[in-house]
């Protein structure tokens, strides 16, 4: 089940984002101001009433970005991560947004590879953008 992050799940969602060595680094106060933000959503996949894994991104004029992705360890590598990917990009369509990009450690393999499942296609590059000698790939999908 895949359901909309309120301001009660931070800490959740900040637990599950310490897990991931590739993660973005966001703190429970990280969460809770991206949940405040109207352009904003998080959408968390549930196991047993728990959240296992969220995909942040934020939305305006047709436009979305991606922002972060985890899963919980225990549940890496069995299709949460493309089911929240799969369901946000349907969400997006839904609210007539035309394209989707974000960034990417061009080391993170699995993240390049899900990303690339999904239809996004590696548009360019940021040289440095996760620290010196760490670039990402910009991705993208016009829906």
């Amino acid at each position: 089940m895949i359901i909309l992050a309120q301001a009660h799940h931070a800490a959740d969602l900040a637990e599950i984002e310490a897990q991931q060595p590739n993660a973005a680094g966001w703190k429970r106060q990280g969460f809770e101001g991206e949940l405040a933000q109207s352009c904003s959503q998080i959408y968390c996949a549930c196991s047993n009433h728990k959240i296992i894994g969220f995909l942040a991104l934020r939305s305006a004029g047709g436009f979305a970005e991606i922002l972060n992705v985890a899963v919980e360890i225990n549940f890496t590598r069995q299709g949460v991560g493309f089911s929240l990917l799969s369901y946000a990009l349907d969400r997006l369509k839904e609210q007539a947004v035309n394209q989707v990009t974000l960034e990417v450690a061009q080391d993170n393999k699995p993240a390049v590879s899900l990303y690339k499942k999904a239809g996004l296609q590696i548009l360019g590059q940021r040289k440095d953008f996760y620290g010196a000698g760490k670039n990402a790939f910009i991705m993208g999908l016009n829906l």
